[in-house]
């Protein structure tokens, strides 16, 4: 569901790269006004108008890449596969079972088996608990910046900017009153701290919810001037165990620790699938780089959900 959108069109390459095996695989769009496929590699998928939840009767799984109102109403009407809701990385922590890779413990897997629905968290939310997991940070203060490009909004968001910037550059730009300025531009807004109050909840469900396991998170988020992919500013206060945060985050899964002197920015961490983290200790804490794509990264913790829970179970 949601084939054509950022994160839909991640989910379907990365259902052909990774092998995941299925016997009849369908793309859906909310509304098109046209027949539409999407290329991956030397494949070409046809993507179809999605009409009702009755359509998704007698397949095993189905990926929900929709806004949070069009999936509310697919649940509601149970119509039978695994619903895997990604539209649940906007909201705060429901009830559903929250998983994540690198996080989830088999344990946890194995009591999950038999629920039909699961949300995905946010992939900020996925990349912090990542990170202070690894460098094991379980109590304490911790302030982190989300700064998220526009692909976080979604392709018409990606397409809004960038035409924003050429409008800027050919000095034609003319926004409409209720209109604010995304291109060349470092924004905050309400919705950016409904972000920051969802990423720290589902931080904490991720990381367990027990008392003094949880540090204490700040989070700032903000809209940055860039199409793809969103970066991880990371404080941490000084602590004895500084110097093995670097072995930690070598050896810990799910990251690309990058070690040389040589400039990272976020362009480092398209089309991967880890997240790209460097570490600058400091007189007065460390501070932690992490850049990630996250239309990638939410579509693989929704693949590794049902390769996890559903292909393990047959």
């Amino acid at each position: 569901m949601g084939a054509t959108g950022a994160v839909g069109n991640q989910l379907v390459e990365l259902l052909e790269t990774r092998a995941f095996p299925k016997g009849e695989l369908r793309l859906f769009a909310m509304a098109t006004e046209t027949t539409s496929t999407i290329e991956i590699e030397d494949a070409e998928f046809e993507v179809e108008e999605f009409s009702a939840p009755e359509e998704l009767r007698g397949f095993d799984l189905a990926f929900l890449a929709v806004p949070e109102r069009a999936a509310n109403d697919i649940i509601a009407a149970r119509p039978g596969p695994l619903l895997i809701d990604l539209s649940g990385a906007t909201r705060m922590p429901t009830g559903q079972p929250i998983v994540s890779p690198g996080i989830t413990s088999r344990e946890r897997i194995t009591e999950l088996r038999g629920k039909m629905v699961f949300e995905t968290p946010h992939p900020a939310s996925h990349a912090l608990a990542t990170i202070l997991r690894a460098i094991g940070i379980e109590t304490g203060f911790v302030a982190a910046t989300l700064m998220m490009g526009a692909s976080a909004g979604g392709r018409d968001r990606i397409t809004k900017t960038a035409e924003e910037s050429a409008d800027l550059l050919s000095g034609s730009l003319d926004l409409e009153e209720t209109e604010y300025q995304r291109a060349f531009n470092i924004l905050t807004s309400d919705v950016d701290r409904h972000v920051s109050e969802v990423v720290r909840a589902q931080c904490a469900a991720l990381m367990g919810n027990a008392p003094g396991n949880v540090p204490t998170l700040s989070v700032q988020v903000l809209s940055a001037p860039i199409l793809h992919g969103s970066v991880l500013s990371i404080q941490l206060p000084p602590s004895e165990e500084a110097a093995s945060y670097a072995e930690r985050l070598r050896a810990a899964p799910g990251i690309l620790f990058v070690e040389d002197i040589r400039p990272i920015g976020v362009i480092d961490a398209l089309g991967q699938e880890a997240i790209v983290v460097k570490l600058d200790r400091q007189p007065g804490g460390t501070a932690l780089f992490a850049a990630f794509d996250n239309a990638r990264l939410a579509a693989l913790i929704a693949i590794w959900i049902a390769e996890n829970l559903l292909l393990t179970s047959h």
